[in-house]
């Protein structure tokens, strides 16, 4: 009988036990350490094409969803003449940033994953992941908002990945207004935040972060 739980079995496929050398004062100590497992996806797109790309065995189904979104070039862009929906709290922000930075199993055990995770506008989270890239970690929310028919316009999504152009503009294709990262954005996605009229906050530190476009 197979008592693991779900949330066993996703850490399982996903990370592996290998000897390794940590150097440590002044010397060098084999000890087994935690590392991740890399995993393929292959995508069937709406023209009949197909993409194949390495990721975290998780969401998988969300995933495939949010990638074949993104790469639709029809995919819904913001109105950016529209304000946020819903005013954002600091406050709130700041403790959700708190949660979210101890609720990655996969990162705690192995470093080598990126998360994310969709709230609503009360800061419940409907959805977390992780991934090893931060662009998936983007398609994975962006398949479950669409699976569950979710307003992404009253949301708020947080990752912990750094903010490059490409990651502001692919969340803004779905509506979401309020973008949170544990790291910095680049000047071009700030900017463009700015044109679009997105909340973006970023670089969380302990008590603090950074509002870059409100």
């Amino acid at each position: 009988m197979n008592t693991k739980s779900n949330k066993q079995i996703i850490e399982d496929e996903n990370m592996s036990s290998l000897k390794i050398l940590r150097y440590k004062d002044n010397s060098l100590n084999e000890i087994e350490d935690q590392v991740g497992v890399e995993s393929a996806i292959t995508v069937k797109l709406g023209n009949g094409n197909k993409i194949t790309l390495p990721c975290t065995a998780v969401h998988l189904e969300e995933l495939a969803l949010g990638i074949a979104f993104s790469l639709n070039p029809d995919s819904r862009t913001l109105d950016d003449h529209i304000n946020p929906y819903d005013p954002i709290s600091y406050e709130k922000v700041l403790i959700a940033f708190k949660g979210f930075c101890s609720a990655s199993p996969l990162f705690r055990a192995t470093g080598s994953v990126h998360s994310g995770q969709l709230m609503d506008a009360d800061y419940n989270v409907l959805f977390f992941t992780e991934d090893m890239g931060r662009h998936n970690v983007i398609d994975k929310i962006i398949g479950f908002g669409l699976k569950n028919n979710i307003d992404f316009s009253h949301c708020i999504l947080m990752i912990s990945s750094r903010m490059p152009l490409e990651l502001v503009e692919k969340a803004c294709k779905t509506g979401i207004r309020n973008i949170a990262s544990v790291s910095a954005p680049t000047k071009n996605a700030v900017l463009f935040a700015r044109e679009k009229n997105i909340n973006l906050i970023g670089m969380y530190r302990d008590s603090r972060f950074n509002v870059y476009s409100k």
